[in-house]
């Protein structure tokens, strides 16, 4: 398993969450836990220096999140739209 602390910023300030993945036959699967819950990556790819998924959150409000980032070694680092309303950034590292 391998897990990265992820900041995001929105436009109504920054949260942390964590992101874990694991890889079985192949394929990448991942959930992102926060403050208020946890939940899959949705439509995750991620490869040497890509990184896109969505994720389904209900605070404060129900809104599909979608994310699309580079990967650089223990780095991640993009943009993520908070449905139709807005738009924010994202940094993460890999836990050690």
């Amino acid at each position: 398993m391998e897990k990265w602390n992820i900041n995001i910023v929105a436009p109504t300030g920054a949260f942390d969450a964590v992101l874990e993945l694991s890889e079985s036959d192949g394929q990448t699967t991942g959930e992102m836990i926060g403050k208020h819950g946890k939940g899959p990556m949705l439509d995750l790819k991620y490869g040497a220096d890509k990184v896109t998924w969505a994720s389904k959150i209900e605070r404060p409000m129900p809104m599909k999140l979608k994310f699309d980032g580079a990967v650089d070694g223990a780095d991640m680092a993009g943009t993520v739209k908070f449905g139709v309303f807005a738009s924010g950034t994202f940094t993460a590292k890999r836990a050690s």
